[in-house]
C-alpha cells in the first residue's frame, strides 16, 4: 500500500496500468490494459482497492496504514493539482462509513460550507465501498467529489452483479483512465458484449492486478470453513399444494407477456412478482403458507405496492425513470429508517421515480406518468431495510395453529438437536415470518434463542448480541438479511444456517461471513438449506452466473446488465 502511494511506477518497478518510454523524441506512456498510448503524463493516482475476503482484517489493515504515517510525518510530499491550489492541505486520513457520509453532503447546501471538502486530505477510506457502486448515486457523487492525495476503497466484494460495479470504484480512486466510465466502457465492458470474451477477461484481470490488493483467507490462520448446500424434500401434501402455486405463478406469467404490449391495466407484471414470491415463500412455510389469500387486484395497488418493488429490487438494481438513479437491496443494508427511504414512486407498470425527483415533481405541480392511457395506478414505497423483511400483507401476519411445522424448518430442527449443546448458531432468513415459524419450532424443542431482526430496536441490538455471545444457555440467534449481513461479527457461533437462497450471492455470502472471520477459534460450517424440486433451485442457478463475473475479476488474486421487463418475465417463465 505505501507502494501504491508513492504513484504511478512507469519504470515497471512492479506491475502498473501506465509503462513509460523514451525515445529521441522524447516520452510516451502505454496503457497496459489496451495498449493505447499517449505523449502526456497520465494524471497521478494514489491508492487503490482493498478487497480482502470477508473477515480478514480489512479495518487492520488500513489502520495499519495510517499508523505508518507516525514514523515520516514530515517528510512525503504529496502531489497537489493544480485545480485544487487554493484549498488547504492537511495531513489527515479521512475514513468514510457511507450513508451518514451523504447525510453530510445533503446537510449543506453548497459542498463549500462543509469541513470535508474545504480541505485536500492526505488521504480518503472508503470503507464498505461497494455502496458506491451507482456512480449516479447521491453518496458516491458525494464521496468522489472529495479532494485527496490518496484515496483507497475497501470492500471485499467490488463486484456484486455486473462490470458497473468496479467502473464506479474505479471512478472514486481516479485510477485514469478508468476514472471515466466511459473510458472502462470502452475498453473492457464493451469486447464482452461484442463476444471476445478472452480478451475481455485478460484486460480485465491485469486491471485488478495493478489496482486491486486481496489476500485469499489461505493467508491468515482461521480454522477450517465447510459450506453445505442441504437439499430438503417436500412432504406429500406440501408438494400437492406448491405445484398448484406453481401452475399459478405459470398462468400468471404467461398472462403478464400475452398482454405487456396492450397495456398493465390488470396489474399483470406486479401479479406475476407476487406469484413469483409465493412460492419462495412457500418453501420455508410449507403449509403454514395461507394459500386462501389471493394476489390483490390492481385497484388496491398501495397495499401490494411495496411488496412487487421489494421483488423487483430482490432480482435487480430498479433505476429511477427520470434521473437513472438505481436502487438495490444491498444499497441499503446500512441505512436506518427514514425521510430518505421513502417518498419514492412506484407504478403498476414498474415506472420508478426516487424520492428526490419526486419532490422536484411536487414544486413544480407535476404528476409522474407512465405514459399509459389510462394513467397507471402509483403508490409511495420505501427502500429501507425494514420493509424488505416484511412478506405481503396476502399472507397470515404471523403463523397460527401450529399444528405441524414445514419441513424444512424440520430439517433445521433436526439438524440443531444433532449438534453439542455448546454448539453456539446462527440462523439466517430473509422475512421475519420465517423466523416466526423457526422460532416456534425451537422454542417447542426447548432450543434458547435470541432475535435480531429490523423490529428490534437500536438501542437493544447491542444487547442482543452480547448475550448471544456470553450466556451458554443461548444457543441459537435468528436473524433476517438484512441486520446481519453486515457489521455483525458473531464469532461466538461456529454453524450458520441460511433459510433460502437469494438473487444477490454476495449478500448471503456477507451473511454467512459473520462467523468465519479474524477472531473465531473453532472450525465453522455454514448450511444453505432449499427445497428439492423447487423453484429455489432456480435461484441457486442464477447466483452461479452472477458469481462467475466476481471470479474473473479476482482469479489474480485467488487463484451483466439487467433486462427490461418483458426479458425479465420470460427469465422467469423459462425457470418455471
Amino acid at each position: 500500500m505505501i507502494q501504491r502511494e508513492r504513484g504511478w511506477a512507469f519504470d515497471q518497478e512492479y506491475i502498473d496500468l501506465w509503462e513509460a518510454h523514451k525515445t529521441d523524441h522524447g516520452i510516451y506512456f502505454i496503457n497496459k490494459v489496451s495498449n493505447a498510448y499517449r505523449e502526456e503524463e497520465p494524471p497521478e493516482f494514489r491508492g487503490g482497492i482493498i478487497a480482502d475476503t470477508m473477515g480478514l482484517g480489512k479495518t487492520l489493515t488500513m489502520i495499519a496504514l495510517v499508523a505508518a504515517d507516525l514514523d515520516t510525518p514530515t517528510e512525503r510530499i504529496l502531489h497537489i493539482s493544480s485545480c485544487l491550489q487554493s484549498v488547504p492541505e492537511v495531513g489527515t486520513t479521512l475514513i468514510i462509513i457511507p450513508p451518514p457520509f451523504s447525510a453530510e453532503l445533503k446537510g449543506h447546501r453548497s459542498a463549500q460550507k462543509s469541513p470535508l471538502y474545504s480541505v485536500q486530505w492526505k488521504r480518503i477510506i472508503l470503507d464498505e465501498a461497494h455502496f458506491i457502486r451507482n456512480a449516479n448515486s447521491t453518496m458516491a457523487k458525494a464521496v468522489c467529489a472529495l479532494s485527496a492525495s490518496s484515496r483507497w476503497a475497501v470492500t471485499g466484494t467490488p463486484v456484486q452483479n455486473r462490470l458497473t460495479d468496479l467502473a464506479s470504484l474505479l471512478k472514486f480512486i481516479r485510477a485514469s483512465p478508468y476514472n471515466d466510465i466511459k473510458q472502462f466502457e470502452t475498453d473492457i465492458s464493451s469486447l464482452w458484449k461484442s463476444g471476445e470474451d478472452e480478451e475481455a477477461a485478460r484486460r480485465l484481470q491485469y486491471l485488478s492486478a495493478c489496482l486491486l490488493l486481496r489476500r485469499a483467507k489461505g493467508a491468515i490462520d482461521l480454522p477450517s470453513k465447510t459450506d453445505l448446500l442441504c437439499p430438503v424434500d417436500f412432504a406429500p401434501e406440501e408438494r400437492t399444494a406448491y405445484e398448484a402455486l406453481r401452475q399459478k405463478a405459470i398462468h400468471s406469467i404467461d398472462e403478464a407477456v400475452s398482454g405487456f404490449h396492450l397495456g398493465p391495466g390488470a396489474n399483470v407484471y406486479a401479479n406475476a412478482l407476487q406469484r413469483i414470491e409465493s412460492l419462495r415463500i412457500f418453501c420455508d412455510l410449507g403449509l403454514q403458507y395461507n394459500a386462501r389469500h389471493e394476489p390483490k387486484k390492481d385497484h388496491e395497488w398501495p397495499r401490494i405496492a411495496q411488496q412487487a418493488f421489494n421483488s423487483r429490487r430482490g432480482m435487480e438494481a430498479i433505476v429511477c425513470t427520470e434521473c437513472s438513479l438505481s436502487f438495490d437491496f444491498t444499497e441499503s443494508l446500512l441505512d436506518e429508517s427514514g425521510p430518505s427511504n421513502s417518498g419514492h414512486q412506484f407504478s403498476s407498470c414498474m415506472r420508478f421515480i426516487c424520492s428526490e425527483c419526486t419532490r422536484k415533481f411536487n414544486r413544480d405541480r407535476r404528476k409522474m406518468e407512465c405514459g399509459h392511457k389510462p394513467a397507471c395506478p402509483v403508490a409511495s414505497v420505501s427502500t429501507g431495510s425494514d420493509a424488505f423483511e416484511e412478506i405481503p400483507d396476502t399472507l397470515s401476519a404471523t403463523p397460527t395453529s401450529l399444528t405441524k411445522l414445514s419441513s424444512k424448518v424440520d430439517a433445521l430442527i433436526a439438524d440443531l438437536n444433532s449438534l453439542p449443546l455448546d454448539t453456539k448458531c446462527v440462523v439466517f432468513s430473509t422475512w421475519r415470518l420465517t423466523l416466526d415459524l423457526v422460532k416456534a419450532g425451537l422454542d417447542r424443542n426447548s432450543i434458547p434463542n435470541v432475535r435480531f431482526d429490523g423490529q428490534v430496536p437500536q438501542n437493544e441490538r447491542g444487547g442482543v448480541v452480547t448475550r448471544f455471545r456470553t450466556d451458554p444457555t443461548v444457543r441459537v440467534m435468528l436473524l433476517t438479511l438484512s441486520c446481519g449481513a453486515v457489521g455483525l461479527t458473531l464469532t461466538a457461533a461456529s454453524r450458520a444456517y441460511l433459510m433460502e437462497p437469494h438473487w444477490n450471492p454476495t449478500l448471503e455470502e456477507q451473511a454467512l461471513a459473520r462467523t468465519h472471520r479474524l477472531g473465531q477459534t473453532k472450525p465453522v460450517t455454514t448450511v444453505r438449506l432449499y427445497m428439492r424440486d423447487s423453484f429455489e433451485e432456480e435461484v441457486i442457478k442464477v447466483q452461479r452466473t452472477k458469481k462467475q463475473l466476481a471470479n474473473v475479476l479476482l482469479l489474480p488474486h485467488d487463484g451483466g446488465s439487467g433486462g427490461d421487463n418483458l426479458e425479465t418475465l420470460q427469465g422467469l417463465r423459462s425457470l418455471l
